[in-house]
């Protein structure tokens, strides 16, 4: 079974960019949203939107990418790819010191920004896994909080809410329990409208 697409999002008021882009990464099996300013993505990442990876511009009008990246650590530890035009060395600085994962300097070759986006995801993906695995050995069940739980779900809804509060992917809930991909992903939906939560991390709220 294989696993879930990456999810990218990248920041440019350079529409054709944007556009000339996204068709490159659908097709390396990529699930990418676009936003042309930070304002707008921002809002978007408020609402719910949890990209694996984000390529930011940072000459952009109204908010320039070093405040787009800061206000997005705010609210979401996503790793971030500063993608600019800017060549001048203190640029670059600044924008690693800040915390991102890696400058790439227009114009690009794209088979190359591919690899190392394909890179960075790989490394993200790892010590997410490695965190996930520590997180599993170290979360201790609240008897009263599951008993309550399992009051309002289903028996499988239940089993599924456990494991996402664990830190399992759906994919791996899948796989674990010999379900489709696509049915967990249902039951996910319907356990966070059950419990009036948004993202997987509130279930331990419940839990613990």
């Amino acid at each position: 079974m294989s696993q879930e697409p990456y999810r990218l999002m990248i920041i440019d008021d350079d529409l054709s960019l944007l556009k000339s882009i996204e068709p490159l990464l659908i097709k390396e099996g990529y699930i990418v949203s676009l936003a042309k300013s930070g304002k707008q993505a921002l809002s978007a990442l408020s609402k719910g939107m949890t990209p694996d990876l984000i390529l930011l511009d940072i000459a952009m009008p109204e908010m320039n990418g070093y405040e787009t990246f800061n206000k997005i650590k705010a609210i979401q530890n996503v790793p971030i790819i500063f993608l600019t035009s800017m060549e001048d060395i203190n640029a670059e600085l600044k924008g690693l010191q800040l915390g991102a994962i890696d400058y790439i300097t227009k114009p690009f070759v794209m088979d190359i920004l591919l690899a190392r986006v394909k890179n960075h995801l790989a490394n993200v993906r790892k010590m997410k896994e490695e965190e996930i695995e520590s997180n599993k050995n170290s979360i201790i069940f609240n008897n009263e909080k599951l008993k309550a739980l399992e009051n309002s779900l289903t028996d499988t809804e239940f089993k599924v809410a456990k494991m996402i509060a664990l830190g399992y992917t759906n994919q791996e809930i899948a796989e674990q329990l010999s379900y489709s991909y696509s049915y967990i992903k249902k039951l996910a939906y319907r356990i966070f409208d059950k419990l009036d939560i948004n993202k997987r991390n509130e279930l331990r709220q419940f839990l613990v």
